[in-house]
């Protein structure tokens, strides 16, 4: 360092060389600190969302913070693009499942199959092909709402409408059940010992065909619902979610999701009946007094779902009415938490389900 003090103090020419290696190293690095410094700055701003946005937490073990992937603070905001049009008919909201994928963009509808199905009526729209059957639905006063994640629909669907038989136990050795904390409950307490259950707290469908969190037998790894799915076979698909995805986003990016996992299971389980469990409701003390988990976010995502079922491949169960008082809550002597059934209730759903069956083909 003292020699190169003496040298500048000796040498002028020194320090103009000097000064211009530190103008040449500033143009070659300080673009590359200010691309480096924005790109930190722009994550944290992604990472910054209004309180009033937020996801919320979880309540009483089942209703995980999980955030849907990849929402833009619009999206959070409740602009995200319409699912299904707005208003009647809504006949063919669930087209795009009839062939497991659907129909790319600019792609044709395929015809549906007019091979006898569970759910066929005769006479179709489209020369014998199956005819939809759409759930029907109890309608009552909307309100006013200002809530980023919901509108009232005004409307509460009822079970798919279909001849549906009485079946023993045994009907549901080849079904599996997929769901979140209630569905857990049905598996601890249904009673149905020979049968497959992939239910996790805190489950999504967002997340529920990649969560790795099923121990499979054959290599003792974490698999995921989607892994199952494509291995093995199953006859009957009960899925229940939709509790937890509450405060997560508008109820259309809810939709869209439901529908891509609908049309997975269609595409991996073409032969399964699959049977849409409604979201069940919260206790009326739940309901007033928590602006996002409340029976009216809940009935606008149970409608939303009922318009993806058509009542040939795919039926909808209003698991509501089950356990539900005078004004569609659910009834407060019921639940332990505002949320959860006590275990000895969970007979009248399984009760339900051997009640609503739809009859299998015969081999």
């Amino acid at each position: 360092m003292k020699k190169w003090k003496r040298a500048m103090r000796q040498c002028p020419l020194a320090i103009c060389i000097l000064c211009v290696w530190g103008v040449l190293a500033a143009g070659k690095y300080l673009p590359d600190l200010k691309q480096q410094a924005g790109q930190r700055q722009a994550q944290e701003n992604a990472q910054e969302v209004p309180e009033e946005l937020t996801a919320y937490g979880a309540y009483g073990g089942a209703l995980a913070a999980n955030r849907a992937p990849e929402l833009t603070r619009e999206e959070l905001a409740g602009k995200e693009p319409e699912l299904l049009p707005e208003g009647e008919p809504e006949e063919d909201a669930s087209a795009a499942l009839d062939d497991g994928e659907g129909a790319g963009a600019g792609e044709e509808p395929q015809e549906a199959s007019q091979e006898e199905v569970p759910g066929e009526k005769s006479g179709g729209a489209k020369g014998g092909a199956p005819e939809k059957v759409k759930p029907e639905y109890i309608t009552y006063d909307k309100k006013k709402t200002d809530s980023p994640y919901y509108t009232d629909p005004g409307k509460i669907p009822l079970t798919t409408e279909y001849d549906y038989v009485k079946v023993s136990d045994d009907y549901f050795d080849d079904a599996v059940f997929i769901g979140d904390s209630r569905m857990e409950g049905m598996e601890d307490y249904a009673g149905l010992h020979n049968t497959t259950f992939f239910a996790k707290p805190g489950l999504t469908v967002y997340d529920l065909l990649d969560d790795k969190f099923i121990k499979d037998a054959d290599s003792g790894k974490k698999v995921s619902i989607g892994d199952m799915l494509k291995r093995h076979t199953y006859g009957k698909i009960y899925l229940m979610v939709g509790i937890n995805e509450l405060g997560t986003g508008g109820t259309d990016r809810f939709a869209q999701a439901y529908q891509d996992v609908l049309q997975k299971l269609r595409k991996w389980q073409p032969d399964a009946v699959i049977y849409v469990h409604s979201i069940m409701g919260v206790s009326p003390a739940k309901d007033k007094s928590d602006p996002v988990f409340n029976n009216t976010n809940i009935r606008d995502k149970n409608y939303a779902i009922s318009k993806l079922t058509d009542g040939i491949h795919i039926f909808y169960f209003n698991i509501q009415q089950l356990f539900e008082d005078e004004n569609h809550a659910l009834a407060q002597e019921l639940t332990f938490d505002d949320v959860h059934l006590y275990a000895k209730h969970y007979a009248r759903w399984t009760d339900y389900l051997r009640e609503h069956a739809v009859e299998e083909k015969k081999q």
